[in-house]
């Protein structure tokens, strides 16, 4: 080559195989480096109403970290997602067959058992058995249900297993091409991260966040593989239309079956048992959520922490939900807009939550994240004895973030008069006071109006019937 000759184009050549081959990394990586980036980035943002109130993290992660990894939550529908995309692949593969042959239907029932395993969350929220591949060893399940779930899973083995051996001549052939093409190196490490979450184990963050994210990593991986070794398309335009029509129709349907399922297990927002048989909390409960949660737990007692009869606040489910109660004899009672009254509503609901005729208790307000994790922190404090700082930590994780600073200056009002020796021995409750100092709680300024309100009106009748 003489000098000042242009170089061969095998750079060029070199990206374009990198970027036909490696963009399963470099997605793969992205992923792994949003999951990384959760794991350090602590929130530190003011709370607008209470600026002046200082909000520490007692958790040992970031607060959105526990929130991300909850059965059902973000993590898991990332995985459904990705598992129902594989089942929509695989049938198309199952459909073309081309060299790989009927090993497609072997990859169809990984991915329909991918897509059952991600779309039933584990554990459940409130007790209940679930609908998973788990039920077949539980015991204390329906047989019926155990038997359905047991002959699915039978079905699905036998669409892994019977192609795989009446192929076994040719499986030599695709190994040798899977591993040309670079599949293999998908597959194997896919098959790594997928048992990394069936074993639970190495766990990286808070229990479950770093093994569903090693699920979406392989189940993407799989994913992949799958996508390159698609036969070719037919060449009439109308065949590939349907081929694509039915796949996504199917990827569309799967998906949503999945939310369905998912929503079943969790019929209630928020839902989350606090002690077995005993109390549960949830968002504002309605329809059929209802209906499926009192079925399933047969609650015997309601209490609303929503202050309903707040102009503009008001619940448009509430009607529906105290008609709820009343046709199925439930004791519901409502959080007062009085705040001469508040105190006397919280020892009420303390009494219901430790009296065995009262349970099972549900206790909920609009979102189930303000006013009731509170309430569960103080029933943990006050009930169950717990230390502060583990009661406000498992407030950040069942909401994902911090506290709000009312909950500081709710917690300084009311704890010391529930539990005033273990409030004065309990180092966060010192700690709490120093965050909140200087800040007027305005519940005060409230009590107090409404006292002097009534002085007022007293003194008027007084007057009146002199």
């Amino acid at each position: 080559m003489r000098p000042g000759t242009a170089s061969p184009a095998r750079p060029r050549a070199g990206l374009s195989r990198w970027l036909a081959h490696g963009w399963p990394w470099a997605v793969l990586l992205l992923a792994m480096g949003v999951g990384a980036w959760h794991l350090v980035d602590f929130p530190n943002d003011v709370d607008q109403e209470f600026p002046e109130v200082v909000r520490p993290t007692f958790s040992a992660f970031p607060p959105a970290t526990y929130r991300l990894a909850e059965p059902g939550d973000t993590l898991d529908r990332v995985a459904m997602y990705l598992a129902s995309a594989c089942v929509a692949v695989a049938g198309v593969g199952a459909i073309r067959r081309g060299p790989a042959g009927s090993l497609w239907i072997s990859g169809l029932g990984l991915a329909l058992a991918a897509f059952w395993f991600t779309a039933n969350p584990w554990p459940t929220f409130d007790g209940w058995h679930g609908l998973g591949w788990r039920v077949i060893g539980d015991a204390e399940a329906p047989a019926a249900l155990r038997a359905a779930v047991g002959l699915a899973a039978v079905i699905v083995g036998a669409m892994i297993a019977v192609p795989i051996a009446t192929g076994r001549r040719a499986l030599p052939l695709v190994i040798a091409r899977v591993r040309r093409d670079g599949r293999g190196t998908l597959l194997g490490t896919a098959a790594v991260l997928i048992a990394v979450r069936l074993a639970g184990w190495p766990e990286v963050g808070p229990p479950g966040y770093g093994t569903r994210w090693a699920l979406i990593g392989g189940l993407w991986l799989f994913l992949s593989a799958m996508l390159r070794a698609l036969p070719p398309w037919p060449p009439r335009r109308l065949a590939r239309l349907a081929i694509g029509a039915a796949a996504a129709g199917l990827l569309v349907g799967l998906v949503q079956v999945g939310l369905g399922v998912i929503w079943y297990h969790r019929p209630l927002e928020r839902l989350r048992e606090i002690e077995p048989g005993r109390i549960y909390i949830s968002a504002m409960p309605h329809g059929r959520g209802l209906e499926l949660a009192h079925r399933r737990h047969g609650f015997k007692t309601i209490i609303n922490l929503f202050q309903e009869d707040l102009p503009g606040l008001r619940s448009p489910h509430l009607d529906a939900e105290i008609a709820f109660a009343k046709r199925h004899g439930i004791h519901y009672i409502r959080s007062p807009d009085s705040a001469e009254q508040a105190d006397d509503f919280l020892d009420e609901t303390l009494r219901l939550a430790t009296d065995p005729d009262a349970w099972p208790v549900l206790v909920h307000c609009h979102g189930c994240m303000d006013r009731t994790p509170a309430w569960w922190g103080i029933y943990q404090f006050v009930v169950q004895g717990k230390p502060l700082a583990e009661a406000i930590r498992s407030i950040e994780q069942h909401r994902g973030s911090r506290p709000k600073g009312s909950v500081t200056l709710l917690y300084n009002r009311v704890l010391p008069e529930l539990a005033p020796e273990r409030y004065r021995d309990d180092p966060t409750a010192a700690a709490l006071r120093a965050n909140a100092q200087g800040t007027v709680d305005p519940f005060l300024i409230r009590l107090a109006e409404e006292r002097r309100l009534a002085r007022e009106s007293s003194g008027t009748d007084d007057r009146n019937r002199e």
